[in-house]
């Protein structure tokens, strides 16, 4: 019996085997020369996370990882008639017209050569050592990576897109007299735990400790947080706990009761993410953070070795090159296209020319943006007020990819800001695999 969550009622499962199925089947009828089909994140490793209504019928929370290997990828409009089919098939809303799709139930589709396995992101390693078959050959074992290859601009990486997270679920307005409502509960609350999950991730790669599964890795964090991160300890003691309770509940996300307060969480969890953040660049860099508003200055010494991981194994298999002279040219010149291709996106989406991403050409647009939304997450106040010079560094920054006009420096800015943020990573999507 395949397992996708960790119930132990077998007709959970099934349920959610016969809608894989049916995602399968669509996938196949509509794309030409594909290989094989896996089933990768949450429910590739059999952690899935769901919820069961009155009935007994499964609704899948999040979202569901479909890999599909394929001789040749499909084009973008072709893509897109498939996500519209698989939508329908599974009677939701397709969410790609809204700001921030992950509000909502998402499929995440990936089309990939064979060729292309040869990265050492998390990804790709979760994909070879805790995924699952839905159809076709196995290609897994093409993956020569283990978890100690597992970069640290993984970690970094999880922990910006949690910085998203934060930002693509919250509202200034639920501060200002109006409390989320049951629409907006079940989206933060499963954020905000999702969040304190991936610090625990971020964590267990820097400290070359990585586990695929979410229930041991929680396990791994509490043997060697005190001794790996005395820093981290001294004034986060209770993070390790905290990992392991929102890891069992999303284990058990269909005995869940919404309980916690989702305001009260969401200005905890940022409160740890801003350590855990601050920790992880200074290790990764070499460099403290002395506040929030130098860190896009700290971003251009990320940039220098963040793409390095993924672009050494791309020169050395296609281009026979290992040269670290070379590798330091090419994470230049990938960082340019990644720039040009923006500018590209915005322009089409705006009807015209900004070629302000242009001007610092040798950093990414991910790499500018996630900068903007730390200082935009960290400028929110319990109150309601706003740090203002933080709102200001991330307006400018975020003007490094998109224009930006906002009304002021205070609340109904910050909300303004929000939405030029999640416009910019929407845009986004990377120029290759990784943001």
């Amino acid at each position: 019996m395949t397992r996708y969550v960790q119930c132990q009622d077998e007709s959970v499962n099934e349920q959610i085997d016969s809608k894989l199925r049916l995602v399968a089947k669509i996938i196949l009828k509509n794309t030409p020369n594909i290989r094989s089909i896996l089933i990768v994140g949450g429910f590739g490793k059999g952690e899935g996370s769901i919820k069961l209504t009155k009935d007994g019928k499964v609704r899948l929370l999040r979202d569901i990882d479909i890999l599909c290997i394929v001789d040749r990828k499909p084009n973008l409009e072709a893509i897109n008639e498939l996500y519209d089919e698989l939508y329908k098939s599974l009677d939701v809303i397709n969410p790609e017209s809204l700001l921030f799709p992950s509000r909502s139930f998402t499929i995440g589709l990936r089309f990939l050569q064979k060729d292309d396995l040869i990265y050492p992101d998390i990804y790709f390693y979760d994909l070879k050592a805790a995924s699952q078959i839905l159809w076709g050959e196995d290609v897994r074992h093409l993956i020569p990576w283990t978890k100690k290859d597992v970069p640290f601009s993984s970690g970094l990486r999880l922990l910006f897109e949690k910085v998203c997270g934060l930002l693509g679920h919250f509202s200034i307005v639920y501060i200002q007299g109006k409390a989320p409502g049951s629409q907006e509960r079940e989206p933060i609350l499963t954020e905000c735990r999702k969040a304190f999950i991936e610090m625990g991730t971020a964590l267990c790669i820097l400290a070359g400790k990585y586990e695929p599964q979410y229930a041991q890795r929680a396990k791994v964090l509490e043997n060697f947080y005190s001794t790996e991160f005395p820093e981290l300890a001294r004034v986060l003691p209770e993070l390790p706990k905290k990992v392991i309770k929102y890891t069992d509940l999303k284990l058990r996300s269909y005995l869940l009761e919404d309980y916690e307060d989702p305001v009260e969480l969401w200005f905890s969890v940022r409160s740890y993410l801003k350590e855990v953040l601050s920790l992880y660049l200074k290790r990764y860099t070499g460099k403290s953070l002395s506040d929030w508003n130098t860190l896009p200055d700290l971003m251009a010494t990320v940039a220098r070795d963040y793409y390095k991981p993924f672009l050494a194994p791309l020169l050395h298999t296609r281009l026979h090159f290992s040269s670290r002279f070379v590798l330091d040219i090419a994470a230049l010149l990938y960082q340019g296209l990644t720039n040009l291709e923006y500018v590209h996106v915005v322009a089409l989406d705006r009807k015209k020319i900004y070629l302000r991403p242009l001007l610092r050409w040798y950093i990414s647009p991910s790499l500018k943006y996630f900068p903007a939304g730390a200082m935009l997450l960290f400028s929110l106040n319990r109150d309601g007020t706003t740090e203002n010079s933080l709102l200001q560094g991330a307006a400018e920054e975020l003007r490094s990819c998109i224009p930006v006009k906002i009304s002021s420096f205070g609340a109904s800015g910050w909300e303004e800001l929000r939405c030029h943020f999640l416009k910019a990573y929407r845009l986004y999507s990377g120029y290759h695999f990784v943001k």
